[in-house]
C-alpha cells in the first residue's frame, strides 16, 4: 500500500523536496526576508527593553543614594 500523502511531523525538509525548484527559490527567499524582517523587530524590542532596564536601574540607584 503506497501513500501519497505527506508525512507530518517529518519537518520542512520533506515539504521541500515535494516543491519544484523555481518554488523552493522563491519559498527560500521569503523566508530569508521574514527572518531578516524579524530579527529588525527583535533588535528594536531588545533596545527597548535595555532602556527601559537601564531608567529602572537609575531609578533604584536614585532611591538608594536617598536612603543613604
Amino acid at each position: 500500500m503506497r501513500r501519497d500523502v505527506p508525512r507530518k511531523n517529518k519537518g520542512g525538509l520533506i515539504a521541500l523536496s515535494r516543491i519544484k525548484n523555481i518554488d523552493k527559490e522563491a519559498l527560500i527567499k521569503q523566508l530569508e526576508k521574514g527572518y531578516k524582517e524579524m530579527s529588525e523587530i527583535n533588535l528594536e524590542l531588545a533596545q527597548m527593553c535595555l532602556e527601559a532596564d537601564n531608567e529602572s536601574l537609575s531609578l533604584c540607584e536614585e532611591k538608594l543614594t536617598e536612603c543613604e
